[in-house]
């Protein structure tokens, strides 16, 4: 009677031992899942925190350099989420600021930096791209305002300006401005903008590091020379 039941538990044992293997199995399996998204979101949590501690510190030089008050939005779910820094304030006696828009170009993923500085005149508008197909899908914005020339072939070939007053803006932009705007948008992907009393300069990408923050510096300056011939000082 022993042995019998003897036999009927180890049959049982043996009936149990895949069953418990395989629980096993499943457990360290989805011990490992849990181990590897905690580590990927550990890895991205990292990169984002990175990657805008960088774009802040070159915010906070622009702010210091250009003295102008800086926000810095506070990071949100965890700090997975971080809003970009901007500057704002007067500059050269005139509203600015520095900043990436909520979306993108055209609503698309592009995203740009823009420099927005006020202006005195809101009814002259006019929008300037480089050359190309980037430059056309940019001056979808420009609505049905014919292309400006002005009558040098280098020039016309290199930028395409929109406008709804060719005279005032011929004054506004003589040849070695224009020149000198140019040569700023050259390999570029930006837009000049002047619509509703706010000039604008837009780039595509974030300002992460020195070059970046230098290159919008001298187009601040640019673009406020640009402000001040419109309202003719």
């Amino acid at each position: 009677m022993d042995s019998l039941q003897s036999n009927v538990l180890d049959e049982n044992t043996l009936a149990l031992r895949p069953a418990l293997t395989i629980s096993v199995i499943m457990f360290l399996e989805i011990c490992f899942i849990v181990v590897l998204a905690i580590g990927v979101a550990a890895l991205f949590w990292f990169m984002v925190r990175q990657s805008s501690e960088k774009i802040v510190r070159q915010y906070r030089k622009i702010a210091q350099q250009l003295q102008l008050d800086l926000t810095e939005p506070t990071p949100q779910l965890a700090g997975f989420i971080r809003a970009e820094p901007f500057v704002h304030g007067m500059y050269r006696l005139r509203e600015i600021s520095i900043s990436v828009p909520g979306k993108g170009l055209q609503n698309t993923r592009q995203i740009e930096t823009i420099i927005k500085v006020k202006v005195d005149d809101g009814s002259l508008t006019w929008q300037i791209t480089t050359k190309g197909l980037l430059g056309g899908f940019r001056q979808r914005d420009s609505g049905s305002k014919q292309r400006w020339l002005s009558g040098d072939s280098l020039l016309d070939a290199a930028i395409d300006v929109r406008t709804n007053d060719g005279l005032q803006f011929a004054r506004i932009f003589h040849h070695d401005r224009l020149a000198l705007l140019s040569k700023a948008l050259k390999d570029s992907k930006a837009t000049i903008t002047l619509r509703g009393g706010v000039l604008s300069f837009a780039e595509f990408g974030l300002i992460a590091d020195n070059a970046k923050r230098e290159r919008f510096l001298e187009m601040t300056e640019l673009i406020c020379d640009v402000a001040e011939a419109v309202e003719d000082r």
